[in-house]
This record gives C-alpha cells, sequence and structure tokens, in this order.
C-alpha cells in the first residue's frame, strides 16, 4: 500500500533526524508525519492509529514493519 510506504518512509526520516538535533529538519519530519495520518482513512488499523496519536512513532514504524493484524486493538484503555 502506497500510504504505508510514505508513512514508513516518514517515520524511518524523522527517527533518523532525532538524532542530529537539528530542529529545523525534525519539524519538517514531524509535520510530514502529521500530514499522513490526517490522510489516514477510516479502515487505518486501530494500532497504527494509536502508536501516532501518542506520537509513539518507534512502535508505529514496528507495527508498520512487523506484519501483525491489522484488526488488533490497543489494549491500555484508550
Amino acid at each position: 500500500m502506497r500510504g504505508d510506504q510514505q508513512l514508513r518512509e516518514a517515520l524511518e526520516d524523522f527517527i533518523r533526524l532525532s538524532a542530529t538535533r537539528d530542529g529545523t529538519q525534525i519539524a519538517a519530519a514531524l509535520n510530514r508525519i502529521l500530514e499522513l495520518e490526517r490522510q489516514l482513512g477510516e479502515d487505518a488499523p486501530p494500532m497504527l492509529r494509536h502508536y501516532l496519536e501518542r506520537r509513539s512513532y518507534q512502535k508505529a514504524l514496528d507495527f508498520l514493519n512487523s506484519g501483525r493484524p491489522e484488526t488488533e486493538t490497543p489494549q491500555c484503555g484508550h
């Protein structure tokens, strides 16, 4: 799915750039993630939405790379 690949790349960029401490590039990468998050359809996996809403970007990336069931739902009460 093209949207998943774009989100995966944006998450990877953000995580990589976070180590550089370059505020301008980090902000641009974060804005890209937020834009892609807004574009998610209602059929987006609940776990992916959960991770993105809580800005758990490494977990979101892990989820995208894991092949976990898209029907899995958060179990933390949120």
